[in-house]
């Protein structure tokens, strides 16, 4: 049947019933919708969907379009992240949180995937805690969402030194955190599956675990200063790590991370930094970042960076980048954003300039 006949025979039903037609459509056609449609699509259905409309439902998204070049190599258009996700609580359960999120990439290589799936079970001042895939709770920028941080690419050495840079920083577990607002810490104790070549199974009974701790020295309106640390364990069992050694090298052994972080706010000055290391074995693989960003008329805020991360892969370079960035502020998380960064290579220098329009929905 075509597709106009099953529209017409359901155009004098009921919202469900047309619901019911889009969804059966959808099944017959998926395999032959590109994936970046196949997003939007979803988009569009949601928001005209009058089950998302109830209370217990909300959803968000958001589409990161950039424009890099390094005056060299390469010069490209690409989207860094199209994400729409889905959130609420459970009826009847209000204690019971759950989030949904899908994200499109064609930045580095062009991927469709499920990154979160995860309920929350919220005890109040016992704390919560999280089941399903999600990124597990190490280091201070690789929690910071995307959208909000003043950069357009969180620090290599965050991207690097995170468990499972293969599935974007997912694994499947749980975890259990302490944070609210009558007590001045952050802290999280987590487990999970601790093989990163595929992070919804485990070959074996070794498991990772998580820990981060952050106490607020200062808590005020206009000023505060946080301070903490994130430490982490597994065991390696013939597992590649193509963000700290060669690609082609297989590791087994123990795997030890942990990093320092700082973060000062006063009034429109932000400031922040991290110290991160990975032990393998007897390897050493470290780095840190630093950036501060200054808002000024509430529309316009100039970032100043600074990043460098060594790993164990003789064939990269590791001196620190230098950066200047710059962003407009539209409303919301609606901005376009820029920046400048550049980086020693012996002789020569490496430059790299980044323009982004980030769109927020809903």
């Amino acid at each position: 049947m075509k597709i106009s006949s099953k529209l017409s025979e359901y155009s004098k039903g009921d919202g469900n019933q047309v619901r019911n037609c889009l969804i059966s459509i959808l099944k017959e056609r998926i395999v032959k919708i590109p994936k970046l449609i196949l997003l939007f699509f979803l988009l569009g259905f949601i928001s005209s969907s009058s089950l998302f409309a109830q209370q217990y439902i909300n959803w968000n998204g958001y589409i990161q379009t950039r424009f890099s070049s390094d005056f060299d190599h390469t010069s490209e258009f690409s989207i860094r992240r199209a994400k729409l996700w889905v959130y609420g609580t459970v009826p009847k359960a209000n204690f019971i949180t759950y989030k949904i999120q899908l994200n499109y990439r064609s930045f580095k290589d062009e991927s469709l995937m499920f990154q979160d799936a995860f309920a929350e079970l919220n005890f109040h001042s016992w704390g919560k805690v999280r089941a399903g895939r999600f990124v597990p709770d190490f280091m201070l920028q690789r929690m910071q969402p995307d959208y909000k941080i003043p950069v357009l690419e969180r620090a290599e050495v965050v991207n690097s030194l995170i468990h499972n840079e293969k599935q974007m920083a997912r694994e499947t577990g749980l975890t259990y955190f302490i944070q609210d607002d009558t007590l001045p810490l952050h802290f999280s104790l987590g487990v999970f599956n601790a093989d990163v070549d595929k992070a919804v199974h485990s070959k074996n009974n070794y498991l990772l675990y998580t820990s981060r701790l952050v106490y607020k020295i200062i808590h005020n309106k206009n000023i505060w200063f946080n301070v903490g640390g994130s430490a982490a364990y597994r065991r390696l069992d013939k597992t590649t790590l193509t963000t700290i050694y060669k690609p082609d090298s297989i590791i087994s052994g123990n795997d030890f991370r942990w990093g320092l972080e700082g973060q000062f706010h006063w009034n429109n000055l932000e400031v922040q930094g991290e110290f991160i290391q990975a032990q393998i074995n007897h390897d050493i693989a470290s780095g840190y970042y630093g950036l501060a960003n200054y808002t000024f008329s509430k529309k316009y805020q100039a970032v100043i960076l600074t990043e460098k991360y060594n790993d164990l892969n003789p064939a990269t370079n590791d001196n620190a980048w230098y950066g200047l960035g710059f962003n407009y502020l539209y409303k919301g998380n609606t901005k376009l954003m820029s920046d400048f960064k550049t980086q020693q290579a012996g002789i020569k220098t490496n430059y790299l300039v980044e323009i982004q329009l980030q769109v927020f929905f809903n």
